[in-house]
This record gives C-alpha cells, sequence and structure tokens, in this order.
C-alpha cells in the first residue's frame, strides 16, 4: 500500500518542476515584437501529435534579439508576443492559464498522496 505513493510523489515531483519553469517564464519573459518568420508548420493529422508552429526572430525593447519556435497559431512580423531567452508563447495569458492548470494538477496529486497516507494510518491501525 505504502509504494503505491511513490509514482504519487515522482508525479508530484515533476509537477513541480514544471510550475517552476512556468513561473521562472512569467518572471523573466515580457511582451516583444516579431521580427522574423521563417517558416510555419501547419497541423497533422488529428492524433499525430504534431501541432502548428512558427520558426521565428523577435526583438526585445531594449534592442536585444532572439529566435526560437512558437507554438499554436501563425504570426507575422510586427505582432507582439510573450518571450524571453530561450521560449516564445503568442500570449503571456496562455502561460497564466498552463500555470494555473499544472498547479490544479498539483494540488490534486497532493490531496490524493495525503489520502493514501490517511488510508494507510487508517488500515494499519486495524
Amino acid at each position: 500500500m505504502l509504494l503505491g505513493g511513490i509514482p504519487l510523489v515522482f508525479l508530484l515531483w515533476v509537477t513541480g518542476g514544471a510550475l517552476g519553469d512556468r513561473v521562472r517564464e512569467l518572471n523573466t519573459g515580457e511582451d516583444v515584437t516579431v521580427t522574423a518568420v521563417s517558416g510555419c508548420v501547419e497541423e497533422g493529422p488529428p492524433m499525430s501529435g504534431r501541432f502548428p508552429y512558427c520558426e521565428t526572430g523577435w526583438r526585445f525593447d531594449d534592442g536585444r534579439t532572439g529566435q526560437g519556435r512558437i507554438d499554436g497559431e501563425r504570426v507575422a512580423e510586427g505582432d507582439r508576443i510573450f518571450a524571453g531567452d530561450g521560449f516564445a508563447y503568442r500570449s503571456k495569458t496562455s502561460r497564466v492559464l498552463s500555470l494555473v492548470v499544472v498547479a490544479l494538477v498539483g494540488l490534486v496529486l497532493f490531496g490524493m498522496l495525503i489520502g493514501l497516507g490517511v488510508l494507510y494510518r487508517r488500515l494499519r491501525g486495524k
């Protein structure tokens, strides 16, 4: 029974890492201007796991430049996106929503781990 909690602890650890990545990106990212779009790939057939993306370059307000891949909708030169060093997203809102979803998953996993612990204690006490 106690061994059943090990996968939950692992998933909680992975969720914590994903949560940390999203918080870091929200803290370090900023709105930037797309300067180049070198190609977009449309979505693949259903269930292929292939999502649309564009390879782009962008310019920060302080003059620095960056480049990378933006998943999701097409972008065009002059569009404003949310980006940082090594990452880019169509908007800051999508990152915030992703953060909320990961936090909720983490809470559910943590609740399951607590429930397993309580169940273990109750069964052990009998």
